[in-house]
């Protein structure tokens, strides 16, 4: 292919891949926009697209005002909880159990890997009945670690196959070494492989927030006390308390709700890309 060939094949592809991000983009400008509009302004026709004058007594009336707001600021501190809460068990638990499977030699092991892998397969409804009913024994209702333990069971075998592909994939005369000066597997595990591993870490830490931030199921299931809501079950709510007034504080909810995964995303996106591409070498 000539020169000019590849440049325009290359035009094409960049305006092509530019005109899907403009698609993707607009609702969620619109969000932003309609949340800085004055409410009689909203529906207003034709569309204003620059909103004038422009106000936040919307995410006032969101994080302060305890009306019909379905208690938003406490809602966005509760998902923080889990979230962080479910990152830290997923990143622990997977790779105490990546490592074994990858690095250690015993009978059962790839029959073990096999059933971890395949429950992904599983889909998360299945499991809500029994998942309930061991909580509710367990008397996790309306609890912090009832959203947190199963948030994370849900993460816990894509984390186990992300971090057993990665550790497959570090020298094992690194370990030889370590075995020789004396180190036993726990410290090879946590003086050697874990800080070789942070971009994949990262990775799985970055996933098991997103999924956990935006869980709605469970939640809704789970919890009985208003107090105790995460941020997307208390953002229906807020979409019933104002559906037939304003959509002002809806788009003011929703724009608090994807902005910690917006930001997650800017800071640690090449973690992400680095994490997943070096996990992928061997599979």
């Amino acid at each position: 292919m000539s020169r000019t060939g590849r440049s325009w094949r290359a035009a094409s592809l960049t305006a092509l891949m530019v005109a899907l991000a403009i698609v993707w983009l607009l609702p969620a400008v619109w969000v932003l926009v309609t949340s800085l509009k004055l409410t009689e302004n909203i529906v207003r026709v034709p569309p204003e697209w620059i909103p004038w004058p422009a106000t936040i007594e919307h995410y006032g009336e969101v994080l302060f005002s305890s009306s019909r707001t379905a208690r938003i600021g406490r809602a966005f501190f509760n998902s923080i909880v889990v979230s962080l809460g479910s990152v830290a068990l997923v990143v622990l638990t997977s790779a105490m159990a990546a490592y074994p499977l990858a690095r250690m030699r015993f009978r059962g092991r790839n029959l073990v890997f096999g059933l971890i892998v395949g429950s992904l397969m599983i889909p998360n409804a299945v499991i809500l009945v029994p998942q309930y009913v061991l909580v509710q024994r367990l008397g996790w209702l309306s609890t912090y670690q009832g959203l947190i333990v199963p948030e994370a069971a849900m993460t816990f075998a894509f984390g186990v196959f992300l971090l057993r592909q990665f550790f497959l994939t570090i020298p094992s005369e690194l370990e030889d070494a370590a075995r020789i000066d004396g180190a036993d597997p726990w410290q090879i595990f946590t003086r050697i492989v874990l800080p070789l591993s942070q971009p994949v870490l990262g990775a799985l830490a970055i996933f098991a927030f997103r999924s956990a931030w935006n869980d709605f199921l469970w939640p809704l299931i789970a919890v009985n006390k208003p107090d105790m809501f995460p941020l997307p079950v208390a953002l229906a709510l807020l979409r019933g308390a104002y559906a037939a007034e304003s959509y002002g504080p809806i788009m003011a909810g929703a724009v608090l709700s994807a902005l910690p995964l917006l930001i997650v995303f800017l800071v640690a996106n090449r973690r992400i890309v680095e994490g997943v591409r070096v996990s992928a070498l061997k599979g």
